[in-house]
C-alpha cells in the first residue's frame, strides 16, 4: 500500500511517498543527498527525477515540491 509520510529531516517537512518499507538512516541519506543536488530549490512544474544510492541499494526519487516518491529500481 502506497503511503504519504509527513517527514522532518533538518527543520525541513517533507512527504514521503513510498510503497516498501525503508529504515529512517536511508531515508535520511536519501534526503540529504537529495538536498545536495539541489533538489528543492525553487519550484518545477513537473517532477524531476533522482537516482540515489544508499547502502548498495538503487532507488529512483520524484520530486514535487515537498513530496519526494521513492521506489527502489
Amino acid at each position: 500500500m502506497i503511503e504519504k509520510i509527513p517527514f522532518l529531516h533538518r527543520d525541513k517537512l517533507y512527504y514521503i511517498i513510498i510503497r516498501e518499507d525503508i529504515a529512517f538512516d536511508a531515508l535520511h541519506r536519501i534526503l540529504d543527498t537529495l538536498v545536495e543536488q539541489g533538489a528543492f530549490l525553487g519550484e518545477c512544474e513537473d517532477p524531476v527525477l533522482y537516482t540515489v544510492v544508499s547502502e548498495e541499494v538503487r532507488y529512483t526519487v520524484g520530486v514535487d515540491g515537498i513530496n519526494v516518491m521513492i521506489t527502489c529500481a
